[in-house]
């Protein structure tokens, strides 16, 4: 999303200057917990050159412990956002936008996903000590934060889908300003259909994240091997390639999975080229970005209902939703993959759906609209 902005950006003659909180779990020395306090330590930064060589800056923050303070505009924050005539968000929830609302500035922030909704596995994972820090304080003071944002009387709101609209207009009370999609480079997704492979089914994302669900895919591949099907996987997303191995092993699908690290935009659309159907398993999805790729390159899409997709899986159309429940996802993927005339079909709805709503032209649309206003 933030390189889809600057982008954008510099199609307008407008030099960006990014800045983002740099997590304690990587950048100790530039922020204070609270057993550094006493030493007089004080937050730090980090400059360095970001998307294409423009100047970019990682703040630490004061008691890191404690998520919120990641979003506060502490005076590092304050100093940048004064040294600049427009101020953006661009973020996979509303909090980072939260120094421009608690400053009154005018901002325009393009969100992915709630607050709660971006966290909600992570969570899970917590410490027991963690997760009652976070239920009585940290949690309490963060849904705080993102209401002011939202209810920002300066900010406008895009959201990245119209299931993302509809959540923030529940948390804000009010309308967003509009949905902006991510857009697709069809420079570098695009139909390849000699590249394609009957039965080669796939899909793209941090598959180790609960919020993915993946066991409902290979369960659903499962059930697809025992029927006879000649189906393949390919996954690609998550940097530990071998994450999957026990329980391929236990599925009995050694030799039908093919795992895949993230990949570069160009190594991403050769895998996707290849295959008859992109599936997404999750339980929760703001968008999936990659989705909307597989779709420029020709590709129909199989969804549970998670969110995001439901805006572009259009039954009979660009694919099929289906329940969270792997005979029906199996079901799904062999009532498109055995029947090409079907496939070729939704081929060319995903094709004009991506076009239509999720292209670069529509994406510089709705930006200029919003930034001019």
């Amino acid at each position: 999303m933030t390189a889809a902005v600057a982008r954008m950006l510099e199609e307008l003659d407008i030099e960006p200057v990014f800045a983002w909180y740099a997590p304690w779990s990587t950048h100790r020395r530039l922020s204070v917990p609270l057993h550094a306090i006493p030493s007089g330590r004080r937050p730090g930064q980090m400059e360095r050159q970001v998307y294409g060589g423009h100047e970019g800056h990682g703040l630490g923050a004061w008691l890191p412990e404690l998520e919120f303070t990641h979003y506060l505009p502490r005076r590092a924050w304050r100093q940048l956002i004064a040294s600049c005539d427009l101020h953006l968000s661009v973020t996979g929830n509303p909090l980072c936008a939260t120094p421009f609302a608690r400053l009154g500035i005018p901002f325009l922030a393009w969100v992915a996903t709630p607050w709660q909704d971006d966290r909600v596995d992570r969570v899970k994972r917590f410490s027991r000590p963690r997760r009652l820090l976070d239920r009585s304080l940290n949690g309490p003071v963060l849904r705080r934060l993102e209401r002011q944002v939202l209810q920002a009387p300066r900010g406008r709101i895009l959201a990245l889908s119209g299931y993302t609209a509809a959540a923030l207009e529940a948390i804000a009370h009010r309308p967003m300003d509009g949905v902006m999609r991510m857009p697709v480079n069809p420079a570098i997704f695009h139909p390849a259909p000699d590249r394609l492979v009957p039965w080669r089914i796939g899909f793209a994302g941090r598959y180790g994240d609960p919020r993915k669900h993946i066991t409902l895919l290979l369960e659903a591949v499962a059930r697809l091997v025992a029927g006879g099907r000649p189906v393949q996987l390919v996954l690609a997303g998550e940097q530990d390639v071998h994450r999957l191995e026990g329980p391929l092993a236990a599925m009995g699908l050694e030799g039908r999975v093919q795992c895949h690290p993230c990949l570069g935009p160009s190594a991403l659309a050769e895998v996707l080229q290849e295959l008859d159907l992109f599936v997404i398993p999750s339980h929760q999805e703001g968008l999936c970005i990659a989705a909307l790729e597989a779709m420029a390159c020709g590709v129909p899409v199989v969804s549970t209902r998670c969110g995001g997709p439901e805006d572009y899986v259009i039954a009979g159309c660009t694919g099929q939703l289906v329940a969270n429940e792997p005979t029906a996802m199996a079901a799904a993927i062999a009532a498109v993959c055995a029947d090409r005339g079907l496939r070729d079909r939704l081929s060319a709805g995903a094709l004009a759906w991506v076009r239509e709503q999720a292209s670069p032209e529509a994406a510089r649309r709705t930006f200029r609209a919003h930034l001019e206003a």
